[in-house]
């Protein structure tokens, strides 16, 4: 007979683990944004140092969900939850790894086009606009699966269209804006990365989005059409 005694009380304790860990998440990748749009190199050491600090939450929280499955044999619902959380556990991590990524490439960008004041407006809305609804993807994912709600599908498709927009605006702005403006070939492909890893992050959500309808109804949807 599988063990319940005590799983509601660890399970409350993953989704409060799991509500600080997309906070977390978003906190940091909202300073390697603004770093972006301000040519900022100074934020690199603090998000390096939240990605070595959420590589230690994925082992903690992967560890206590598998110690879930070990001791308490949930019943299939649960089960479906767990394994979506386990795949939570990933998905933030990864979001971390690409604000980290993009704090990187901000600090190659304060080198590379330390001759110009700003980079042109053209590129910093798109990226501006792809993390305004990436913001609201986290925390739309991270409201439902902590508090066990729906996924609002319609706003998450809309979020995820927007973003490909914008996504489209930044790479055709890459294309008419002559790179010596904003620190030549090598910044172009700094920008790119920002661009590029924003649009991931945001891809990544949709997945688990669909993944979380899955564990509540043993249905499957495909939210990224």
């Amino acid at each position: 007979m599988p063990i319940r005694t005590g799983l509601d009380e660890r399970m409350k304790q993953i989704r409060l683990d799991l509500k600080g860990y997309f906070s977390e998440a978003k906190d940091v990748y909202a300073e390697a944004i603004e770093a972006f749009t301000k040519l900022d190199s100074e934020i690199y050491d603090d998000v390096k140092s939240v990605r070595k600090q959420a590589r230690v939450t994925n082992w903690d929280l992967s560890n206590n969900l598998l110690l879930i499955l070990a001791i308490n044999q949930p019943l299939m619902e649960d089960l479906r939850i767990i394994t979506t959380y386990l795949k939570t556990v990933d998905t933030v991590e990864r979001i971390v790894r690409h604000a980290r990524d993009i704090a990187r490439s901000d600090r190659s960008l304060d080198t590379l086009g330390k001759d110009i004041p700003a980079l042109p407006g053209e590129l910093v809305e798109p990226v501006l606009s792809m993390w305004k609804n990436l913001a609201d993807m986290i925390d739309i994912l991270s409201l439902c699966l902590t508090e066990i709600k729906d996924i609002p599908q319609v706003k998450i498709v809309d979020c995820w269209a927007s973003i490909q927009i914008s996504h489209g605006q930044a790479i055709e702005a890459l294309t008419t804006i002559k790179s010596s403006l904003y620190g030549g070939k090598a910044a172009r492909l700094e920008i790119i990365n920002v661009v590029n890893r924003v649009e991931r992050s945001a891809y990544n959500l949709v997945r688990l989005a669909d993944l979380w309808h899955f564990s509540l109804y043993n249905e499957r949807i495909i939210l990224d059409d």
